[in-house]
């Protein structure tokens, strides 16, 4: 990952969502109007109880988590998978600025400070991806993301006791029924001594379906995790 010291020698010229011109890196990845847009996003609706998905107000819980209720505690997101939180994913992801990664685990681990059912975490696991997509694009964005998190909550990032068993084809097109079928049984745990009884945090990038958050979950409890809970960087929305 970029060391913020080089931020100083070789700073961004634009915002990274905008491209408005400017000095920018990772402390400031994107303007301020960007920024402001972001956080009116957080405000644009309630939130379900248990999957964090933004709602139409007076709601408390998504019509997914009613009809089958996910077997992790709880999963928040900073915002909703909307412009800028949309076009920030994707130029992490697509783009390898990975620099911006260490603003959206600011963020992240902000949230989980301010949301008091997250509990003590004992351990952060991020989701493992593909290996196709680890060839291509050279990295974990959600390894990144995790790194960030675990500094700022002290708590030890475990990369490799979750894995991807299988490569699947990609979740993009693909209805939720479709999703959950593609990844079952896809995850599986290395070591189930290590995450016996924990207490842990999940971290990903973005939560649409839930399909992937849901079958590492699975993974996990299945192993003996104590319990589960989510982060991701934008949700969708849910009804």
């Amino acid at each position: 990952m970029l060391d913020p010291i080089l931020d100083v020698l070789f700073p961004q010229g634009a915002c990274c969502i905008c491209r408005k011109t400017g000095r920018y890196g990772s402390r400031q990845p994107w303007c301020r109007e960007c920024l402001d847009t972001m956080l009116d996003l957080q405000q644009s609706g309630s939130n379900c109880e248990k999957c964090g998905k933004y709602l139409v107000p007076g709601t408390t819980m998504c019509s997914d988590c009613r009809s089958k209720p996910p077997r992790f505690d709880i999963a928040r997101a900073v915002g909703p998978y909307e412009d800028p939180y949309r076009i920030s994913t994707k130029v992490l992801k697509f783009m390898g600025k990975k620099y911006v990664a260490l603003q959206m685990g600011q963020m992240m681990a902000d949230k989980i400070k301010s949301e008091p059912r997250f509990g003590q975490i004992d351990m952060i696991v991020p989701v493992p991806i593909s290996k196709n997509s680890l060839q291509v694009r050279g990295f974990n964005q959600t390894e990144l993301l995790g790194r960030k998190i675990s500094k700022e909550l002290g708590v030890k990032m475990e990369c490799g006791v979750l894995v991807r068993t299988k490569d699947t084809p990609h979740q993009t097109e693909l209805s939720k029924e479709e999703r959950e079928r593609n990844l079952a049984c896809v995850f599986q745990v290395t070591d189930a001594a290590k995450v016996e009884g924990k207490n842990i945090l999940l971290v990903d990038d973005v939560y649409t379906t839930g399909a992937t958050s849901k079958e590492c979950t699975r993974a996990l409890l299945d192993a003996g995790a104590g319990r589960v809970c989510v982060i991701t960087w934008a949700t969708g929305r849910g009804f």
